[in-house]
């Protein structure tokens, strides 16, 4: 799987990011075409580790978005997508102090706020739900993959839950406090599993392989 940024800044940053971790990173991750069938992510808080992407299997090429809203508001321009052409959706976001039961229930609500009517499909993996959705007479499908570990952080859990675990300094408190104290030798150290092991990546992201696998199911 490759991703292809929707916008020119938010692709410079990917870039920059990946360059720092690897200088041959950015041609293995990024595409240079736009996406052809019909895949999107929406990154809803924070910045995702776009670098697991180029571990999952296959050819597909998926466009990636960071809303300017955070969390549920970044659901508002959905449609606008799926009149694009994009059938296939997978929305990331942070669990933040939300119950995963909670949160389910405000990103149901914002789907019927912004017209959206769905079906909802119970997935194997723990913060990864699959939706049938419709709108406007389109149907689309839509995963939500929420970021956290149960046995990392503080009673809010987020994308540096992940990485304080792969870095090994994982305690219970803030996983985004102590990420930011890592000294820029230990973050580099943190992305490096990512990128060189897909078995670390795959047991510390489970939900992410899981929530954008079903994208070429």
């Amino acid at each position: 799987m490759r991703i292809f940024p929707l916008n020119r800044r938010m692709s410079a940053r990917i870039q920059s990011r990946l360059r720092w971790v690897d200088k041959q990173l950015p041609r293995k991750v990024l595409a240079d075409k736009a996406p052809t069938l019909g895949s999107l992510i929406i990154l809803g808080d924070g910045r995702e580790d776009d670098v697991v992407c180029h571990h999952l299997d296959g050819n597909k090429t998926v466009g990636i978005v960071k809303s300017e809203l955070p969390r549920y508001g970044a659901l508002e321009n959905l449609k606008v997508y799926v009149n694009e052409g994009y059938k296939d959706i997978v929305f990331v976001l942070d669990q933040e102090d939300d119950t995963l039961p909670n949160l389910g229930r405000r990103i149901r609500e914002k789907l019927g706020e912004i017209g959206v009517g769905c079906e909802e499909e119970r997935c194997n993996a723990r913060r990864v739900v699959r939706f049938n959705c419709l709108a406007g007479g389109v149907k689309f499908r839509f995963v939500v993959v929420v970021n956290g570990l149960d046995d990392v952080g503080g009673p809010s859990h987020k994308i540096e839950d992940h990485l304080v675990k792969l870095a090994g300094v994982a305690r219970p408190m803030d996983s985004k406090y102590i990420c930011n104290g890592l000294e820029q030798d230990k973050k580099w150290e943190v992305f490096r599993p990512i990128c060189d092991d897909r078995e670390a990546a795959e047991m510390v992201f489970s939900q992410h392989f899981g929530g954008l696998g079903l994208l070429d199911c």
